[in-house]
């Protein structure tokens, strides 16, 4: 870019734009788990097209109401007889300690006899691992946390955590040195003006790694903290950055506030092609142009389209309606606007119009 010629004040420069909406935190958090069982439990967020494969959240964007293997109905915990995803809820966590992220880099500097700096440095290695620390420790998903024993039946899946209440419990630590593989979903939910925001990490595969203390104390819970390690494992995949790649974490992001507070103001475009006798269009996103159109196409042959772009969206981020021929009204996927040019048409009066209402 051409430097400018001249320069405006720090308003104008935009530094002083911060904005709270961004900020993360509060009290509505959760952890789900269950055993890694490979296809079976797959959660990829896309399939190799980029459409949506999994999710946390139903159709209507708000949270599933069948992730868990237990509900507690009149006061009672059993299982649930729905069908369901058979996570189990790690359950409450003491004020100030909720999940933890514990990322851990190792990097190898080259150093020069000329210099006590580095001369360059390699990143050798990389972790995510994540802790949590469960208060509701008579609970027996979390025994047999504890104990590292499977919560499910590895062939069959059958749930393995019995019900609270049952004569003759027990569970014991074995000696088979076994460490079943998990899968863990950190839950949040936040508010901004009022609308929620939902946000969810989800961890494929992790393995336990850490077993922090416990003391039997009046003041504190038997709680001690369980950290884990996530690994790959081969079925984790997801479309980034218009690329189907495996994946080591994901974070889902979701709900009415993030809809109405952080997406683009302007998200619809209407395309009138105004009346042209023959010709094409085209439509650019994201630096991007689409095949030439047909003047009468149908507005699925728009977002046939729109969806063919090599931009990472898939077909259901996209929505096309009107009728053939236009006038189009399209809903985009992101910040982007959407443009386009009717250089093709003939006797047309190609125009998009965003809708700011």
């Amino acid at each position: 870019m051409t430097l400018p010629a001249t320069g405006t004040t720090w308003d104008g420069a935009g530094f002083n734009d911060n904005d709270s909406r961004f900020l993360e935190r509060g009290k509505l958090r959760a952890a789900l788990i269950r055993d890694a069982r490979g296809a079976d439990t797959d959660i990829s967020p896309h399939d190799s097209s980029g459409e949506v494969a999994w999710s946390p959240f139903a159709q209507d964007g708000k949270w599933r109401g069948d992730l868990l293997a237990f509900k507690r109905a009149n006061g009672i915990w059993i299982e649930n007889p729905d069908e369901n995803e058979g996570f189990h809820m790690i359950g409450a966590f003491k004020d100030g300690d909720g999940p933890v992220s514990k990322p851990n880099l190792k990097n190898d500097d080259f150093m020069i006899l000329q210099s006590n700096f580095p001369f360059d440095s390699d990143l050798t290695e990389e972790g995510e691992p994540f802790s949590f620390t469960a208060v509701e420790t008579a609970k027996p998903v979390i025994r047999r946390l504890r104990n590292n024993l499977r919560l499910n039946d590895p062939d069959t899946g059958a749930v393995l955590v019995e019900a609270p209440g049952l004569a003759d419990a027990g569970w014991g630590r074995t000696i088979s040195g076994e460490n079943p593989e998990r899968q863990v979903l950190l839950v949040s939910e936040f508010r901004k003006n009022g609308l929620p925001v939902y946000t969810v990490d989800g961890y494929s595969l992790c393995r336990l790694t850490d077993i922090g203390n416990s003391k039997k104390d009046k003041k504190d819970s038997e709680a001690a903290e369980l950290t884990y390690q996530p690994l790959p494992d081969g079925y984790f995949m997801a479309m980034q950055d218009g690329d189907y790649q495996p994946i080591l974490r994901w974070t889902w992001v979701g709900g009415t506030g993030w809809a109405a507070l952080f997406n683009s103001p302007v998200q619809q475009y209407i395309v009138d092609l105004g009346s042209p006798s023959a010709g094409t269009f085209t439509l650019t996103y994201g630096g991007l142009t689409t095949a030439t159109i047909a003047y009468g196409a149908a507005n699925s042959a728009v977002k046939s389209a729109l969806v063919a772009l090599d931009d990472g969206f898939g077909s259901s981020d996209w929505t096309v309606s009107g009728s053939s021929g236009g006038p189009y009204t399209v809903t985009v996927p992101g910040l982007t606007a959407l443009t386009g040019s009717g250089a093709g048409l003939t006797d047309g009066d190609f125009s998009i119009t965003p809708v700011t209402e």
